[in-house]
């Protein structure tokens, strides 16, 4: 018994020992390990979240967004973290959307950082604990997320359904991660989805389009519907049907409707002129920038022109259009009406010839060679007419005064034309 006794009265000592060993370990904080990686190295080593790091990562690759050194950065932060299924749900769920590789635009790109940083709240590291059923959390994106809590805790986004927290309070050193099952859409990128798509290409939107009637016409005329019905993308600069009219008034009397473009020269000019209005890219309004602009008219380019807030669109002629409508979308580009019909050289050049007279109208029209009409017209050898007709001639005219020394060096019998008077 007094062994017994011994043995007790050891171990009784023993784990008193052990006891306070323990509790000055506890004192140091020796049990408690600090953290050491931040949110994104959090998500980096959960496999789990390999998609929503490729999403980061993504979204990064427009230099508008700069998510990874945010999160990265002092903090602090909640992020509600979806998993690579909730990922694969929200990709299955977008039209043309397969993978993350699909988000390969700065337009689309900053739609992703909409929804990543929808999944963001700033200034807070807001544990399980301290959430509560009905509290709103304003993101990072700028729209809010509701909490509820039941038997689980549910995040609820713009849309119908609720994501569910999988895995809570997964601490950082830089804020709080929650895992969970589904991607939350704040209502913005809703609505950018849910945009309606175009349906209609371009020629097709010029004849559905009660101003573009002549343009339609021209279109027909310059055989152009195949091509601009074609795959593209294009960007179209659409004169209005005034656009056009004020065009036939400049060309005269000739010119009252595209009906009198009928020679094969005519016609072919006329497609130069529609394919110098198009580009053969698409150009949003948001992204038009000073500059020379090449076009579908080989060799010729259109020149953007800053003007106030907006731009004028500059042809070889000194007067710019001005656009009076954007971003008319079309399933092969877009088109921008005008209040102009853009003219490329060639046409500037056509347009001079139709206003220049003939030798005999210039000579008719300058009172110092009313001589040389008149002798032209007295000799009456046919000259007149050749002169007026097409071709390519150059005449040394004789001046009144030349005609007088003319007449005076010829003696007496020469005073006037009128003295030639024999055949």
């Amino acid at each position: 018994m007094k062994n017994l006794f011994g043995l007790l009265k050891a171990v009784s000592l023993m784990l008193m020992a052990l006891l306070v060993f323990s509790c000055n370990n506890d004192d140091n904080g020796d049990t408690v390990p600090p953290q050491t990686k931040n949110i994104v190295q959090t998500a980096q080593g959960a496999s789990s979240l390999n998609l929503l790091v490729k999403a980061l990562l993504k979204a990064d690759e427009s230099t508008a967004n700069d998510l990874i050194a945010t999160l990265s950065g002092e903090g602090p932060f909640t992020v509600f973290a979806p998993t690579n299924e909730a990922f694969d749900a929200l990709l299955a769920s977008l039209d043309d959307y397969d993978s993350l590789e699909d988000f390969d635009t700065d337009e689309k790109k900053a739609l992703l950082a909409e929804i990543l940083t929808y999944h963001v709240i700033a200034g807070a590291a807001a544990d399980s604990f301290s959430l509560s059923n009905g509290q709103e959390l304003t993101t990072v994106q700028g729209e809010k997320l509701t909490v509820g809590i039941s038997t689980d805790i549910f995040i609820d986004d713009a849309t119908d359904t609720d994501a569910k927290v999988l895995s809570a309070d997964i601490v950082a050193n830089n804020g709080i991660v929650h895992i969970i099952d589904k991607v939350l859409v704040p209502q913005s990128v809703l609505d950018a989805l849910n945009e309606e798509e175009p349906t209609n290409n371009l020629v097709e939107i010029v004849v559905a389009t009660e101003s573009l009637s002549i343009l339609e016409a021209a279109v027909i005329k310059a055989d152009l519907v195949t091509t601009l019905s074609g795959d593209g993308p294009f960007t179209v600069f659409a004169p209005t049907d005034d656009a056009f009219v004020a065009l036939l008034n400049v060309l005269g009397d000739d010119y009252n409707s595209l009906d009198d473009f009928d020679t094969d020269a005519e016609i072919m000019l006329l497609k130069d002129i529609l394919l110098y209005h198009v580009l053969p890219i698409q150009v949003l309004a948001a992204d038009l920038a000073p500059g020379m602009v090449a076009t579908a008219f080989a060799n010729n380019s259109i020149e953007v022109i800053a003007s106030g807030d907006s731009f004028v669109i500059g042809d070889a002629s000194d007067t710019d259009a001005t656009i009076t409508a954007t971003d008319i979308l079309a399933t092969n580009g877009v088109a921008h009406t005008i209040d102009k019909v853009l003219l490329p050289q060639s046409a500037i050049d056509f347009v001079a010839s139709l206003n220049a007279k003939t030798i005999v109208e210039l000579a008719v029209a300058t009172d110092d060679l009313s001589v040389l009409v008149a002798a032209l017209q007295q000799a009456d050898a046919g000259l007149v007419e050749t002169l007026s007709a097409e071709g390519t001639y150059t005449v040394f005219a004789p001046t009144n005064a030349a005609f007088t020394a003319l007449l005076d060096a010829l003696g007496d019998n020469y005073n006037s034309l009128s003295d030639f008077d024999t055949e």
